[in-house]
């Protein structure tokens, strides 16, 4: 079947080449309009502070100040006034004015467009004669610090309502002293600058367009030439191998390419892929000679898989802050399934169940490659989704159609995150704290070697105490009854929450899961192999800790070490807490006398940040009694009353099967060791 692509390479070409096109005529276009839009301001400021500074040498400072302060012109004035309307009408400039900065505005002591009135004076008919205040706006609001000042204000350029762009070159005139007199002003129109700018604009835009389209053009013929029309043929020579070999060959044989580069390797290259299946098919048709030595080989496979099954972790003073243990199931392979973990650092754990839905030779072969590419790929340092993605492709390259369905998981010990990837396998259960199995959504991804080009992501997911995990491998949801229905995910939780189970050990919980799928099949026969794999964080937390112990009095000193040490690691000691060691050790006594046979007691222990306060609970199957109900005048009545006297709480609770009693005891506020043995 002709792959049909969403986006061709040539598409991906033509779209590079226009955006690189379209961003160089954006900067060329930019560029350009910088330089000239700066020298046409530049041409500007000269004129404007040539004709500024040629007015402010012929004004005296004192004569400004006079002006200033009186309002009154005489002939000097007068010969000044004149003097800069002959400035205004010899040189580019719309207008001309002498200020003086005050206040939040200025004062015009000269202006180019005062005019006389019907009398000769200029008061009647001038536009801002000697006097006129105008408060300040804009960048001349912004530059008043500087006018006030005396000193040298870069030119302004604005747009005025009546008259347009302008540019406000400004001149000062100051005393000996540095004291400002004036400032002499000149306003230069800037449309024509602004009109001749949009018509550069325009012709450097359309000449810029114009060029990059050829050049463009040309660039893509070429480039469809050389490379898109040469790879088209290798690909339509590629998809001719479904017609056979020949026809593979043929069609690769009609391919010439020019030059010597790349695309010609490639040719070279797929012939001798050619080749090298040619040679292949050779030897496949003489392994179907060899029928019976593959049932021997079958059978070899089979014993290194299982040979390959992880042994105990090394042995380490103190233990491992997590237990792990799995188990497989052969009775009837459909799947060459196995579990791993090993250690990638000291705390550390790496946990793998997969399963190769093939059971041939080639299954069991492809099960010891992958299982090797993969624990390789693990151990190899890299973040679990690059490990997960290298191996994928690893795997694809070699996988000759088969893929591996994996879920790899890694927790650290030391922190209680675990971090894990599901590549094809049911999702796992997830189970806090001693409390109830519940199913964990996580994201499937493809099976590793089905897809070159899947990128793994990672779930996290933060591990508590007694915190367990438990992951199947898809052919236990494949068991099924006599009538063909399936064992369902409900009735493997039910499975998981039964009391004996939850509690257990792990070994433990894994056979009730296997006795009950072998329970709904009736018979061996109906069962497929699968692969089981249990997970419990045992790090105990300051907050808050639990322990196992079984319904016997002879536990008690179990109980006592475990409650002591939580107590020891919240800061109390000694005397503090004799009086509740004393009531939950009778406590204890009296919930194992209720207790059902064979049965177990789940203690925990729960100190609240920031409060002396002590939370004992104590969990199992206590036949529904209340353990503190005791007939008058015995001696379990006078321990009851010593419990209820020495703690401020006593709670008994009935839920769903589970006998709970919760103790809580107020302590005083915890103190150092070296003052507890000073006491």
């Amino acid at each position: 079947m002709k792959q049909k692509f969403r986006f061709t390479l040539w598409k991906k070409l033509v779209v590079m080449i226009l955006i690189m096109s379209v961003t160089l005529c954006t900067c060329a276009l930019f560029i350009s309009y910088r330089t000239y839009w700066n020298r046409s301001v530049e041409f500007c400021q000269r004129l404007g502070q040539s004709v500024a500074q040629t007015l402010a040498s012929q004004l005296d400072p004192e004569d400004l100040d006079r002006y200033y302060e009186t309002g009154e012109m005489d002939e000097g004035y007068l010969e000044t006034q004149q003097f800069i309307i002959d400035l205004v009408e010899n040189n580019e400039v719309e207008y001309l004015y002498v200020v003086r900065p005050n206040g939040t505005g200025i004062t015009f002591l000269f202006d180019s467009d005062m005019e006389t009135g019907t009398d000769g004076e200029y008061e009647e008919g001038g536009y801002c004669v000697l006097g006129s205040y105008v408060e300040l706006e804009g960048d001349f609001a912004a530059s008043l610090d500087k006018l006030l000042m005396g000193e040298d204000v870069e030119p302004i350029v604005q747009q005025d309502e009546s008259d347009g762009w302008l540019m406000t070159a400004m001149i000062p005139v100051n005393h000996e002293d540095g004291t400002v007199a004036g400032y002499v002003m000149v306003d230069i129109g800037m449309n024509g600058v602004m009109q001749e700018q949009k018509s550069f604009l325009l012709y450097t835009g359309g000449l810029l367009v114009t060029l990059t389209l050829v050049f463009t053009l040309i660039f893509l013929l070429m480039a469809r030439r050389s490379f898109i029309q040469p790879l088209q043929k290798l690909t339509e020579a590629a998809h001719q191998y479904n017609g056979g070999m020949s026809h593979a060959q043929e069609a690769f044989d009609a391919v010439q390419i020019r030059g010597d580069d790349e695309i010609r390797t490639l040719s070279d290259a797929f012939r001798m892929m050619l080749a090298e299946i040619g040679l292949n098919a050779m030897e496949q048709q003489e392994l179907a000679v060899r029928e019976q030595q593959i049932e021997s080989e079958l059978q070899l496979a089979n014993e290194l898989h299982r040979s390959m099954l992880p042994k105990e972790l090394p042995h380490r003073d103190g233990g491992y802050p997590f237990r792990v243990c799995g188990q497989t199931n052969w009775e009837e392979a459909t799947a060459y399934t196995f579990y791993d973990y090993f250690l990638l650092e000291e705390d550390r754990l790496c946990i793998i169940l997969s399963d190769v839905p093939d059971s041939g030779i080639s299954g069991a072969l492809f099960t010891v490659m992958a299982r090797t590419a993969l624990k390789s790929q693990l151990s190899s340092g890299l973040p679990l989704g690059e490990a997960m993605t290298a191996a994928n492709r690893q795997l694809y390259e070699m996988s000759s159609g088969l893929c591996m369905n994996a879920l790899v998981g890694v927790l650290d010990g030391t922190t209680g995150q675990f971090y894990c990837i599901n590549a094809g396998e049911p999702d796992p259960l997830l189970m806090r704290s001693q409390g109830r199995y519940d199913w964990m959504k996580l994201r499937s991804y493809a099976p590793l070697g089905q897809s070159e080009n899947v990128v793994y992501q990672v779930i996290y997911l933060e591990l508590h105490q007694g915190d367990r995990l438990f992951f199947h491998s898809s052919g236990l949801d494949a068991i099924t009854d006599r009538e063909g229905t399936p064992f369902s995910s409900e009735q493997l939780r039910q499975t998981l929450n039964q009391s004996r189970n939850s509690q257990g050990e792990l070994e433990q919980q894994l056979a009730g899961v296997s006795e009950a799928g072998a329970a709904y099949a009736g018979q061996p026969g109906l069962i497929g192999g699968y692969a089981m794999l249990a997970l419990e964080y045992r790090r105990r937390d300051k907050a808050q800790a639990h322990c196992l112990l079984d319904a016997v009095p002879a536990q008690s000193g179990r109980l006592q070490d475990f409650l002591r040490d939580q107590l020891a690691a919240n800061g109390l000691f000694g005397q503090r807490i004799a009086a509740l060691m004393v009531a939950v050790d009778e406590l204890f006594t009296l919930c194992c006398r209720q207790a059902a046979p064979n049965s177990r007691f789940l203690v925990e222990c729960a100190m609240p940040q920031g409060e002396a306060l002590v939370v004992l609970r104590l969990k199992g199957d206590m036949q529904g009694e209340d353990p503190l109900k005791c007939a008058e005048g015995t001696a379990d009545a006078y321990a009851a009353d010593f419990i209820r006297t020495k703690c401020d709480r006593v709670l008994i609770e009935h839920n769903d099967g589970m006998d709970i009693v919760t103790v809580v005891k107020r302590m005083e506020p915890p103190k150092t060791a070296n003052e507890e043995k000073s006491e």
